[in-house]
């Protein structure tokens, strides 16, 4: 069947190439070559395909889903990428293929084909049967070391949907086979794998971590001691090049030194952008602008990691999973640190156990082990000492080389049992997060014992606080326009003002641990909370999203619509309901809860970007480019390290950033 494809290429001699070549086999295509009229040419011919082959600056614009209306409704169109800018691959994983130069012609004509003979895209609430989920869990395992079982079902399924819904494949046998013959030669093993674990990553990510590193060397005498740190689970290079930089301000006289940062990684496409050294301004977010000065190189729109950063990295490959074999193992002892965050939750408990045996083992006496928050519990039987800086915990080898003024082990902490039958996690991070309320005596103490209710939040250190309701902000709301009626306030408390309760101090904790992304510690707050208040709108909307992430947007829209039967004047809600509706592609429905949001608060940035993403979708630029400049001029009035809620921990500088450079696309 032939196909209406859409070249867009700003190299001339290209577009005849690829034109003549489709042509001949039986397609009819269309040019253009500037990307500012690509949106207007997608909107006007409703392609069957669209082929981006522009310069690599201009391609993510437009490495989108595009969606155009037709008589029998809203249609996808898959995109095709051919550039000689290999590491986009790893970052367009919502494209059908990314082709690299010289370019493989077989492979373009075997996916225009696949495109002609694959119509539609899988429901995203579509079940994974416990066969096959046994099926794909095995062969996940199998070649990558990581483990899905049943409580991992819903991630997975998630994951398996998202690239089937790119590679336009509506059966779970289908993909199964296609992952097979295609996880290596098109990379779709790591395709999958990136929609599997937690990629989120950015320089500096948990500060407090980089601040032990650098007062542990802050002041060493000169000394021909080697310093060795292993980044374990380094992803793109923002974690291995962040401990290269604070090492760098802890020693004055690092070019003396030996001194190595071992990175390491499973995904050799991610090693390969870790090499390359360019980031976006995303992965700059808590980057202070001095720091962006001394490590970086600003070209365009990109962040280049100067070279005297990159000389104390050393990136390598390795499976952490199974017995270190690797060239690079024979330098994984006698560490000064390992950094290995938000890693082990992705393997079995025996196989992460292992690996904390053996990182214990490569640390030197009173070495440094820095987990993911989620994971402070697995060092039980080891012979580590849980410590505490600021938000973070961290883990001392014990030994007689311990550090000068070391703190002794921490006790167990106790919590009053409530007749919550809280887990040994709940109840560590509930007092963790409560007792952070009150001021610590020195920079580095270890993990005290203490009740949730001693907490209190007068001397809070000062993260972001929860985003506040309207009704707070000393101005009425009106209600949004509803076909079903305006919406009835509800009752208001005269109590006057006291002290935080217990339940605001939980709330807080959980919505850090959201803005950090660590979204299961945050759940089990929220969880503990809402068995003490189970109609507490502000947890639920927190949870909302928690489920959304999970792939439980059915019961995640079922706690927005309880969200708004308790409070119909919460614009958290009337988001958090839009959200869900524009992820199940129901956008007209998704557009209304986004104005009812903005209704009752005008200044909320988050529903307004995604009221302006959602008219670029459907092709409504003017409209959207508006939404877009409003959020600019609603942000001009904030400080620029003031977080954006609900955006992801982005600062305002950083999203003003992304929002100019998406008006600069499209306008």
């Amino acid at each position: 069947m032939p196909l209406q494809i859409l070249i867009i290429s700003d190299n001339e001699s290209f577009t005849t190439y690829l034109g003549e070549l489709l042509q001949r086999a039986g397609h009819l295509t269309r040019c253009v070559a500037q990307e500012k009229e690509a949106f207007p040419a997608i909107r006007r011919q409703k392609p069957d395909l669209i082929i981006l082959a522009l310069e690599a600056s201009k391609i993510a614009s437009l490495a989108i889903e595009h969606r155009v209306q037709t008589p029998s409704g809203p249609r996808s169109v898959p995109v095709i990428v051919i550039s000689e800018c290999l590491r986009l691959e790893a970052e367009l994983l919502q494209v059908f293929d990314f082709i690299g130069k010289p370019l493989d012609v077989k492979r373009l004509l075997d996916d225009v084909n696949a495109v002609a003979l694959r119509k539609g895209v899988p429901p995203q609430d579509q079940e994974l049967d416990g066969r096959l989920a046994a099926a794909f869990s095995r062969h996940i395992l199998s070649h990558s070391g990581l483990h899905f079982d049943r409580r991992n079902q819903p991630a997975l399924t998630r994951g398996l949907l998202k690239r089937m819904a790119a590679l336009r494949l509506t059966d779970f046998k289908e993909y199964l086979q296609y992952l097979k013959e295609h996880g290596e030669d098109r990379h779709e093993l790591q395709k999958l794998l990136q929609f599997l674990t937690v990629g989120e990553t950015y320089f500096y990510r948990y500060p407090a971590h980089f601040d032990v590193l650098k007062e542990r060397f802050a002041g060493l005498p000169a000394s021909s001691a080697p310093i060795r740190v292993w980044s374990a689970g380094c992803s793109t290079g923002e974690e291995p090049y962040s401990i290269a930089m604070a090492l760098m301000e802890a020693l004055p006289d690092w070019r003396e030194r030996d001194i190595r940062i071992i990175a390491t990684d499973i995904n050799n496409r991610s090693l390969k952008r870790a090499r390359e050294g360019v980031y976006s301004p995303w992965s700059m977010r808590i980057t202070t602008p001095e720091q962006c000065a001394r490590y970086f190189r600003r070209v365009g729109e990109s962040f280049l990691i100067r070279d005297e950063v990159k000389q104390l990295v050393q990136f390598s490959h390795l499976n952490l999973s199974v017995p270190c074999r690797e060239p690079v193992c024979d330098e994984l002892r006698d560490l000064d640190a390992i950094f290995c965050r938000n890693v082990l939750i992705y393997f079995t408990p025996e196989t992460a156990a292992g690996m904390l045996e053996r990182f214990t083992a490569a640390l030197q006496p009173a070495g440094l082990l820095f987990l993911g928050h989620s994971e402070t519990l697995l060092q039980r039987g080891l012979d580590l000492e849980l410590r505490r800086k600021e938000r973070s915990f961290y883990y001392v080898k014990s030994g007689s080389a311990a550090a000068p003024g070391a703190p002794p082990p921490p006790p167990p902490p106790q919590v009053a049992d409530d007749g919550d039958a809280l887990t040994d996690e709940q109840r560590r991070l509930a007092v963790a997060w409560l007792s952070e309320q009150k001021p610590w005596q020195g920079d580095d103490e270890p993990l005290p014992a203490e009740s949730a209710d001693s907490a209190d939040s007068a001397d809070s250190p000062g993260l972001p606080s929860p985003r506040p309701s309207p009704v707070g902000r000393g101005r009425e709301p009106q209600p949004p326009p509803d076909s079903e009626g305006a919406p009835k306030a509800p009752a208001r408390s005269e109590a006057p003002p006291h002290a935080p309760a217990p339940e605001d101090d939980l709330l807080q904790a959980a919505r850090e641990l959201f803005d950090r992304e660590e979204f299961d510690p945050a759940l089990e707050i929220l969880e503990l909370l809402l068995r003490r208040t189970p109609d507490l709108p502000d947890a639920l909307v927190l949870k909302g999203f928690i489920l959304a992430g999970k792939g439980a947007l059915e019961q995640a829209l079922a706690t927005s619509e309880r969200v708004l039967a308790l409070n119909d004047l919460l614009p958290e809600g009337y988001f958090l309901k839009g959200v869900l509706l524009d992820a199940a592609d129901r956008l007209d429905e998704a557009a209304r809860e986004y104005r009812k949001a903005l209704l009752l608060d005008h200044d909320f940035i988050m529903p307004r970007f995604h009221m302006g993403r959602l008219h670029l979708r459907q092709g409504r630029i003017a409209e959207g480019t508006r939404e877009i400049r409003n959020s600019i001029r609603i942000l001009s009035r904030c400080g620029d390290h003031e977080t954006v809620p609900f955006s992801g921990g982005l600062t305002r500088a950083v999203c003003m950033l992304q929002l100019q450079n998406t008006l600069a696309r499209v306008a």
